[in-house]
């Protein structure tokens, strides 16, 4: 039998290529003896018109998740290889391995979330 962990070390703030500043992780490959998904991100009802990177790349696939306590509550702008994508909560967006993106925040009700959830063994 597998022992159960738990983590309260979160979020652990890491730097992530192309931000602005270093990233809220909740889900590191390195925890719980090594994952293949790590999950970053937080609140955004304060980033309205702020972006918060410059367009980069991942060596592996993210997928935005777009939350919020009410449907419609947040919209986001999703850009990737220069192709912008509109996203109202709730949502998701893969954007596939080493596809240059980034997102802006357009509007966000108290409580609205988005995280990226990469996807392998890299970030």
């Amino acid at each position: 039998m597998q022992t159960v962990e738990i983590r309260t070390d979160v979020p652990q703030f890491l730097p992530v290529a192309g931000h602005h500043v270093p990233a809220p992780f909740y889900l590191t490959a390195d925890m719980f003896g090594g994952m293949p998904v790590q999950l970053a991100g937080g609140p955004i009802d304060h980033l309205v018109g702020k972006p918060v990177a410059d367009p980069h790349r991942h060596e592996v696939a993210e997928v935005y998740f777009l939350v919020s306590p009410n449907p419609g509550g947040a919209r986001i702008d999703v850009t990737v290889e220069g192709v912008t994508h509109e996203l109202t909560s709730p949502a998701l967006l893969n954007v596939p391995a080493g596809a240059e993106h980034h997102f802006l925040t357009k509007e966000a009700e108290p409580g609205s979330f988005c995280f990226g959830i990469l996807v392998g063994d890299k970030s």
